[in-house]
């Protein structure tokens, strides 16, 4: 690395000093001819020519040295401050007028933080350094940021720059000419999320807040507006509204996994995905579409998240123009014709129903028409996609670890003949303690791959013992965390391994549970649809584990892949399996009362 950037600056100077004698032997030629040039009879100027090129030819009037030109009267140099310059620089000698050059480089060099990554300088007023870190390119920092691997999946830039530097808890990069810092660390994420409002504050692409909404929760940069949505919006997110909630998503589980059986194989990906996509349209707008709206809604949902990883939105304001832009727009018309029926005809039980009806206490203040529309996107992109991919990384490492399968299995049975086939929340928040550990394993190994939801730094913090300055965007990583976890870690990162690490037991021995744990966030923002996410994937893993037996098609624990770009961690084919019916003694029976 210092020999790249000694390389790198080397260059420059060359390139400095290349360009400055260029620059004055030019303006040497010039003057030389312009020496030349005088005045006629009756004091008349006399015009000296100089081509400048094969098609430019400038005539400089040698009286009053003002350019002429005499072909297009277009060209402008300005002789006058040319000549005094150029007289200058031919009484230096070429030894001399280099060793200025070099010396102006040599300064270039010293200050090339200012000059090449401008707004990353150290806070004067702090004695403590920046992270550790490099900003790679000049003016535009790491361009790999979203870098993913097929052996690890997404977030292979924060994984390397973290394994480089000897794993800091901060360290620094830049990434399109904004300086930024990662954060990990259970202590330093509550130090830095805990001051949202007060230090930090959320900021986002023109383009991207248009795509996912203005004035959704995670979008509002103000704390009294922050606190009344999240208020009104909580009140759909109640353990009330969750248990109300099972039955549909009991139903919308028992569609997909009817369907599934009905396979020799099938990718778990488009069944979970399904699966959550159906929960949007059915719980959180309350929508009812027929066989043939399902799938446009999905295509619709699917077009508009991946407006995520679109690179045109950092630059450019075409955001309705783009495919997720449009998709955007018949999402955001069925919640409008949504709101107007429900306008109408009352509450009707639905996520969406609760935001539209909830009143403040303290004053009876309701959500706007847009803060509506866009929580409700919000909590289609975090009800589905995160869903969707924790369930799918969760059927591989299900199936990579089949005794933990079975257990989840035994559990379920034992359930199952006390519940008559019908969950409840009550019932999977406090009964099915295996259940639970499950999850979080899932959610342990395989969390939120990247920086997380960047902030822009308000007043410099002091974290670490390690200074983030004013103007540069903070953001906390969650996979860094999680892998960094002193009560856990392994020096060979077995315990992150989806086969060797893959132990939901760890969870039920206080000895060695996890000690930094944050899959849903921290701080003000912390996720509000958290609930709702554990509550569809209990349902579908309690009912998968009651009906399902199953086989991985491509997978196997000397063999694993992985996508490279996606938000959460997915396998590369989207863990394929061979379904069959339970093997329960009793499976027959069960099922008869599951999907009754």
């Amino acid at each position: 690395m210092k020999m790249t950037r000694l390389i790198n600056y080397t260059i420059a100077v060359l390139g400095l000093s290349l360009a400055t004698n260029c620059f004055i032997n030019v303006r040497v030629a010039t003057s030389l001819v312009l020496n030349k040039a005088g005045t006629g009879r009756n004091n008349h100027p006399v015009f000296a020519k100089i081509g400048l090129s094969s098609r430019s030819t400038v005539w400089f009037d040698g009286s009053n040295i003002s350019p002429v030109d005499r072909r297009t009267g277009a060209t402008k140099l300005n002789a006058g401050f040319i000549v005094p310059i150029t007289k200058a620089a031919t009484s230096v000698s070429p030894g001399l007028r280099n060793a200025i050059l070099l010396g102006a480089a040599a300064v270039a060099i010293a200050k090339r933080q200012r000059i090449f990554y401008p707004g990353t300088s150290p806070d004067p007023n702090y004695s403590e350094p920046l992270p550790p870190g490099s900003f790679g390119c000049p003016f535009i920092g790491s361009g790999n940021v979203f870098q993913g691997t097929k052996t690890s999946g997404p977030g292979e830039f924060f994984r390397r720059t973290s394994l480089k530097l000897g794993k800091p808890r901060l360290f620094k990069y830049l990434f399109f000419g904004q300086p930024m810092v990662s954060v990990t660390g259970m202590k330093n994420i509550k130090q830095v999320m805990g001051t949202e409002f007060k230090n930090i504050q959320t900021r986002s692409l023109s383009s991207f807040s248009d795509l996912f909404g203005k004035e959704s929760l995670i979008m509002t940069p103000k704390s009294d507006e922050h606190s009344f949505q999240r208020r009104l919006v909580g009140a759909s997110m109640t353990p009330e509204a969750i248990d109300k909630a099972i039955p549909s998503l009991q139903k919308t589980v028992t569609e997909q996994i009817d369907a599934l059986l009905e396979m020799p194989t099938v990718v778990m990906e488009d069944v979970c995905t399904n699966f959550t996509l159906d929960v949007a349209w059915r719980q959180i707008l309350g929508l009812n579409l027929d066989e043939s709206e399902i799938p446009a809604f999905r295509q619709a949902v699917n077009e508009w998240i991946m407006g995520l990883f679109d690179l045109r939105l950092m630059f450019l304001p075409i955001t309705r123009f783009t495919k997720a832009g449009r998709a955007k727009a018949r999402l955001v018309t069925l919640i409008e014709k949504r709101i107007d029926e429900l306008n109408r005809t009352g509450p009707d039980g639905s996520t969406l129903s609760a935001m539209i009806f909830a009143k403040d206490d303290s004053d009876g203040s309701r959500l706007s028409r847009q803060q509506v529309i866009d929580n409700s996107l919000l909590l289609i992109l975090a009800g589905s996609e995160t869903t969707a991919s924790t369930l799918t990384a969760g059927m591989l490492l299900l199936g990579l670890n089949p005794n933990v399968f079975q257990k989840l299995k035994e559990e379920q049975k034992v359930l199952a003949t006390m519940d008559a086939g019908v969950l409840t929340w009550s019932q999977l928040d406090k009964e099915c303690p295996y259940l639970d550990v499950v999850i979080k394993e899932i959610m342990r190994i395989k969390p939120l791959a990247g920086g997380g939801a960047g902030r822009t730094v308000l007043e410099t913090l002091v974290v670490d013992g390690m200074q983030i300055p004013k103007g540069y965007f903070v953001g906390f990583n969650i996979q860094l965390t999680h892998a960094n976890d002193p009560a856990i870690s392994l020096p060979d990162g077995s315990h992150m391994d989806v086969v060797k690490g893959f132990k939901p037991e760890r969870w039920l021995n206080p000895s060695t549970r996890p000690s930094e744990f944050l899959p849903f966030g921290y701080g003000p923002r912390y996720c509000l649809g958290a609930n709702l996410a554990l509550a569809e994937m209990k349902v579908f893993l309690a009912l998968l584990a009651r009906r399902v037996d199953f086989d991985l098609v491509n997978m196997s624990k000397d063999h694993v892949t992985w996508q490279k770009l996606s938000i959460i961690p997915k396998p590369e084919d989207g863990a394929v399996i061979a379904p069959r019916p339970s093997s329960f003694s009793n499976a027959d029976e069960l099922t008869s009362v599951l999907v009754a």
